[in-house]
């Protein structure tokens, strides 16, 4: 059977869905959600919207420490440039926001100035690249100031929550401490056909988000990691991540669509 643009849109649907991990049914937790968290955590990434929802989640909890992290990798350039076409972009004219800053930098300045956070309320772990690094030096940073890591709500690009949270999960084992970590997606990226064969976002998502290639090799190189393996990070791959069960009919999505788009190249 011919593979039509319509299911193509179907499939990325299913994995991006599957992806974007949110204990909260969708909706943003309110104050009596969030009084006993003890940190929320903001992991490198360049989807301005996971900056404003956590934000606004630390508002809202005041007992929360905001805990942002990232250093300077593949997605840095990304972020200064969403940053800079967003309601923050004012702050790079006023020098607060650069390109020459760590993520985790870049965070801090957009929490203080537009969110008006306490510096003493943000933890700032600036030498991760990779969402092991983001887990465990946040880890060693909470731990390092005396902080309660009782409760941990994690926020992060929705393509890369699910294996956030996990990841989370195992650095805090190998740490020692024992956490809830709770989990919210601020938003499911969803996509659709158009007329021409090709895809595109709906719902305005492609603002301060990712280029349409850009999503569709992130949930595909996510499944191919989370996917139980010899070429995923579970025990059966290279033992990164405890076993996850994919499930099956998400995982055919993920054989049907990587098919699709490393033969086609259909969208753009």
């Amino acid at each position: 059977m011919p593979h039509t643009t319509e299911q193509l849109a179907s499939d990325i649907n299913a994995i991006a869905a599957y992806l974007a991990l949110d204990d909260f049914e969708g909706k943003a937790p309110g104050p009596e959600q969030l009084s006993g968290v003890d940190a929320i955590a903001l992991l490198g990434n360049q989807v301005i919207a996971t900056l404003t929802a956590a934000g606004a989640l630390v508002k809202q909890a005041p007992a929360a420490r905001l805990v942002v992290s990232g250093g300077i990798g593949h997605s840095t350039p990304l972020l200064f440039h969403n940053l800079r076409g967003s309601i923050y972009g004012g702050l790079a004219g006023q020098g607060l926001l650069l390109e020459s800053m760590a993520e985790a930098e870049m965070y801090a300045a957009v929490a203080q100035a537009a969110f008006r956070i306490p510096a003493g309320r943000i933890l700032l772990e600036d030498r991760s690249t990779n969402s092991a690094e983001n887990a465990r030096l946040s880890l060693e940073l909470l731990k390092r100031e005396g902080c309660p890591m009782d409760s941990v709500l994690i926020v992060q690009d929705p393509t890369m929550q699910r294996r956030s949270v996990v990841t989370w999960g195992v650095e805090a084992r190998k740490a020692g401490v024992v956490s809830t970590v709770s989990s919210r997606a601020v938003f499911v990226p969803r996509v659709e056909p158009c007329a021409d064969g090709s895809l595109r976002f709906v719902d305005g998502q492609t603002e301060g988000t990712w280029t349409m290639e850009r999503f569709c090799g992130l949930i595909l190189g996510e499944i191919k990691r989370l996917y139980d393996n010899q070429d995923g990070y579970g025990p059966n791959g290279k033992g990164f991540l405890p076993h996850v069960d994919v499930p099956e009919p998400v995982y055919a999505s993920y054989l049907r669509a990587r098919a699709e788009l490393e033969g086609a190249r259909a969208v753009r």
